[in-house]
């Protein structure tokens, strides 16, 4: 499953960058040199590059003096070996390996994808030429960077959406489908109003795109008591069904089938706060119906995403009553007549 980071690295590529993708440290207790191991991927021009550190991940937590200095040589090695680097596109909120260290970049970029939790994350961004983010609430956050450009860069949306789009589904019946997407591990859902609103609607099926097994998933996520009861909660109601993760070409096809979209995250947990979702954009391309929590990014446009003013998702439930009582007259006429001779109709033919 690829986030952000996977997608600019591609997009990169497409455009004549040679770009080396660096994995994650893995938290492991084994001292070691530092190393790299490099393999190609499945986009042109994008080469995975695997890394040893040099000094074990948990020694940040305890003594981060000693740490930052072994990544500090770790960096500089691979600058050394894979560089100079014409930019360093960082992602990295947890500040494993500062921005600031890499010495030989003509160009540093920060992208703050998520809500800085923490200093650290704020202190992740020293270094950089410019500093990117999908919310300006996020940005507005590293103001002690003033020498850096601050670039507010909404969401994408991936080619097979609008590929997908170019051919509606075709409604054959009045069933009423639900489309929810993402990572179900996930402990910022607001389970307990989810699971509520699916219960009082057994007559209206809800699909779930996404990860819902912790050994499956590359996308992290809670394992504990509660995602696994709410996990199992999910597969317990008849009227849900779990596809599971999926390419984006599947999700982007499958998604064509549903009369409306339902996002659903606790905004106080969130690791976005409730600034902004790129499922959002995704779903804008079928032009349905869209139930969500509040997000901040979405909300002069009410007619696309209805959402409660407020962080609380108290009226959610009722947002979704209303948003489904004006879906039947449409999806019985689609089912009666179908979308070719609606649209002649439309047409005058």
């Amino acid at each position: 499953m690829r986030v952000t980071k996977h997608h600019y690295a591609i997009e990169l590529s497409k455009i004549g960058y040679d770009v080396y993708f660096l994995e994650p440290t893995v938290a492991d207790w084994k001292w070691r040199s530092s190393a790299f191991r490099v393999r190609e991927s499945e986009a042109e021009g994008v080469h995975i590059v695997a890394q040893d550190v040099n000094i074990p991940y948990n020694v940040k937590f305890h003594l981060k003096g000693l740490f930052d200095l072994f990544i500090k040589g770790h960096i500089r090695k691979l600058e050394n070996e894979l560089g100079p680097f014409d930019l360093v596109w960082s992602f990295d909120l947890g500040n494993v390996l500062p921005l600031k260290n890499f010495k030989k970049a003509k160009k540093k970029i920060f992208f703050a994808a998520d809500w800085p939790s923490n200093e650290e994350a704020i202190i992740a961004a020293d270094g950089a030429d410019t500093i990117v983010s999908v919310a300006q609430e996020i940005l507005d956050l590293y103001k002690r960077f003033d020498t850096a450009n601050k670039k507010l860069v909404p969401h994408g949306v991936a080619d097979c959406f609008f590929e997908a789009s170019k051919t509606p589904y075709i409604k054959t019946d009045t069933q009423v489908r639900v489309g929810m997407s993402g990572n179900f591990l996930r402990p910022d859902l607001d389970r307990q109003i989810l699971l509520s609103i699916i219960e009082a609607y057994p007559e209206i099926i809800f699909e779930c795109f996404g990860a819902n097994d912790p050994n499956k998933s590359n996308l992290g996520g809670a394992a504990d008591e509660d995602t696994t009861t709410f996990i199992a909660s999910l597969k317990y109601f008849k009227n849900v069904v779990m596809h599971g993760m999926v390419s984006p070409e599947t999700l982007a096809l499958e998604l064509r089938r549903m009369d409306l979209f339902l996002i659903c995250y606790d905004v106080a947990k969130d690791q976005s706060r409730g600034t902004n979702y790129h499922k959002v954009m995704e779903y804008m391309v079928y032009n349905k119906p869209i139930v969500s929590n509040y997000v901040s990014a979405y909300v002069d446009m009410p007619e696309r995403v209805f959402m409660p003013q407020t962080s609380h998702n108290l009226t959610l439930p009722t947002l979704f009553e209303e948003t489904l009582a004006k879906l039947p007259m449409q999806l019985n006429t689609i089912a009666l007549k179908g979308y070719a001779e609606i649209l002649g109709e439309v047409l005058g033919e």
